[in-house]
């Protein structure tokens, strides 16, 4: 079954390709077949040197081939993993010690729990349900040593979430405004604190159904941003229509930079601040066209009321569009 709030994802493959030009030493040409006569002034001759150790310098001087050995870490690259999902199960095969039946089981009980979603709940509560499941499946699957060594991978997985989350506003950030060392410290330690209390309004066993979770998940879930958002939104809030919805996500963005600003507030001088500010004026002005996106294709300006699941819908697949921006019109 599939899973009624899935997001599309668009991937992109970027490959590159070296062209290797050799051309032959000049020591190294033909000579000619034909000799100027000797009638040229002494001046014009070069007095010949015999050949000696300059010969072997100059075969020391010839191109070299190259070969797939010369770069050992690329050819590994090509013959490694094809997909995130296949590198996450590798992974989790290295640091659990996995057995075939046990990557099997694994495999089946993502694919089975995901088939399982429900779409007429609120996402967190879904997604929690779904994950408790999980969580009592590899208690089955795994052994006592490999569930505690689970346990630590899922810790450390929480932290760099987190980390990831900061450090990415922080670069955004340092992108546009000239801050010293220690006010890039001092933003950091309160973007880290604002990126673990979003996290911890998501429960732990929802947090294995990441989109990029450390199970195999095959990108068919919603990512931190997406399931963060909706949480935000609250469901049972949800408007009648796409357009309330879609003024709902809006409010809430605004909250959101709201507390962003606030990890600047204090550390930044009214220059910096200014520069932050236009930096999201002209973020706004690009984005201006992201609601004709959001909304389907023909909808009215006064669309007619839709159902709260339909609505749920709209604003899950808004998220491929909305989820890195932060909107600060008033």
């Amino acid at each position: 079954m599939k899973n009624p709030y899935l997001l599309s994802v668009a991937t992109a493959v970027v490959g590159f390709a070296v062209a290797w030009t050799l051309k032959p030493d000049a020591a190294t040409a033909p000579t000619a077949t034909a000799t100027a006569p000797e009638t040229a002034s002494p001046v014009a001759r070069s007095p010949r040197t015999t050949a000696g150790p300059r010969s072997g310098a100059s075969t020391n001087r010839q191109p070299k081939e190259v070969s797939a050995s010369d770069f050992p870490l690329a050819d590994q690259a090509e013959r490694g993993p094809k997909s995130r999902d296949e590198a996450r199960m590798l992974r989790l095969t290295e640091a659990l010690g996995l057995s075939i039946e046990q990557q099997g089981g694994i495999l089946s009980l993502i694919e089975n729990t995901q088939n399982s979603a429900d779409g007429s709940v609120p996402v967190l509560e879904d997604l929690t349900t779904r994950g408790k499941a999980i969580e009592e499946g590899l208690a089955s699957l795994l052994t006592p040593e490999q569930r505690e060594k689970f346990e630590e991978l899922r810790v450390r997985e929480r932290d760099n979430l987190i980390e990831v989350r900061a450090q990415k506003l922080l670069t955004d950030a340092i992108a546009e405004i000239d801050l010293s060392p220690e006010q890039r410290d001092e933003v950091l330690a309160r973007l880290r604190q604002k990126a673990k209390a979003d996290m911890q309004a998501i429960p732990a066993a929802a947090s294995l159904l990441f989109e990029k979770s450390i199970l195999p998940t095959n990108q068919r879930e919603l990512s931190v941003d997406g399931v963060l958002l909706l949480a935000k939104v609250g469901e049972e809030t949800m408007a009648d229509t796409a357009a309330e919805g879609y003024e709902i996500v809006r409010r809430n963005q605004r909250g959101e930079l709201e507390e962003i600003l606030r990890c600047f507030d204090g550390v930044l001088t009214p220059g910096q601040m200014g520069q932050y500010q236009a930096a999201l004026a002209e973020t706004k002005t690009a984005m201006e066209n992201v609601p004709s996106r959001v909304l389907p294709p023909g909808l009215d300006p006064e669309p007619a009321p839709v159902s709260p699941p339909e609505t749920i819908e709209i604003l899950r697949e808004s998220l491929e569009h909305e989820s890195d921006f932060i909107d600060s019109d008033e």
